[in-house]
């Protein structure tokens, strides 16, 4: 770096404000080309196949390097200050700091390890814990999952690799919207015999590996929405299955009412 920066040195030694002005178009620079590279991986990653996952940690990572290296180039170049020095001082330093930091710095290590060993990406349908839901984002300290109750749970990332991670196929997840008819009973219990049926009927075309279970949506103009979901061990009869657990539950649907199906998989 000291050779490629001499000429500069050179050039602006001696001239305050000129030294100011390189400055000033080197964080320009460098500003453009963080936006430029940030831009194309970012591009890169939302490319199907892409072998980068699309998590922020990587884009943050490759920002932070360019803003390093574009600062190093305009504190040695415009001021005269030795920067390999000034890292060794901020080592030094940096020691204490990470005492206070541990739990930053396992998060970030973390983030890495989720992301380029391919733990999860965004889109996964994973359970973690207590938490079951679609991952939405890996940063540089947590992993984003929101789950079908559009509820966003932050998990740490040294939870994740501390925590027993499972995850599900898309093409296993089977999913459908119904209009319920209660008449006037316990909504929870309601649910609960839908849900006992759908997996007895559904046992007989498809083996389970995640039990069916309904969510109340929304209550709308012609009744209360729930959505249906099971897991599968086997797609093979995935159709079969959808149909063997809508059949069970349709005498607790409103009659007047369609019955929207959707094959959501990745879907929140």
């Amino acid at each position: 770096m000291e050779d490629a920066i001499e000429p500069i040195r050179n050039v602006i030694h001696g001239s305050g404000l000129y030294a100011l002005i390189v400055a000033a178009v080197i964080v320009a620079a460098t500003a453009i080309i963080s936006h430029i590279v940030t831009k194309l991986i970012t591009r890169i990653m939302q490319v199907d196949g892409s072998p980068i996952p699309a998590s922020s940690i990587i884009v943050n990572i490759v920002r932070t390097a360019i803003w390093v290296v574009g600062l190093s180039i305009m504190l040695s170049a415009c001021f005269n200050i030795d920067v390999n020095a000034l890292l060794a001082a901020l080592g030094v330093g940096g020691v204490a700091l990470s005492l206070g930091l541990q739990d930053t710095i396992k998060n970030l290590i973390g983030g890495l390890q989720v992301t380029l060993l391919g733990i999860v990406h965004p889109n996964d349908h994973v359970i973690v814990g207590n938490v079951e839901g679609i991952v939405k984002d890996v940063s540089w300290r947590q992993t984003v999952v929101k789950d079908f109750e559009n509820v966003v749970h932050l998990i740490p990332n040294s939870v994740i690799n501390a925590t027993t991670v499972s995850k599900i196929e898309p093409d296993k997840l089977i999913s459908s919207i119904v209009v319920l008819n209660t008449d006037g009973r316990d909504i929870d219990a309601v649910l609960r015999e839908m849900e006992l049926l759908a997996k007895r009927e559904v046992e007989k075309v498809a083996p389970l590996e995640k039990d069916p279970w309904l969510l109340v949506t929304q209550i709308g103009e012609y009744g209360i929405w729930a959505k249906m979901r099971f897991v599968l061990a086997d797609t093979t009869n995935a159709r079969e299955a959808r149909d063997a657990a809508l059949r069970a539950i349709a005498p607790y649907t409103r009659n007047n009412a369609e019955t929207v199906l959707l094959d959501e998989g990745l879907e929140d």
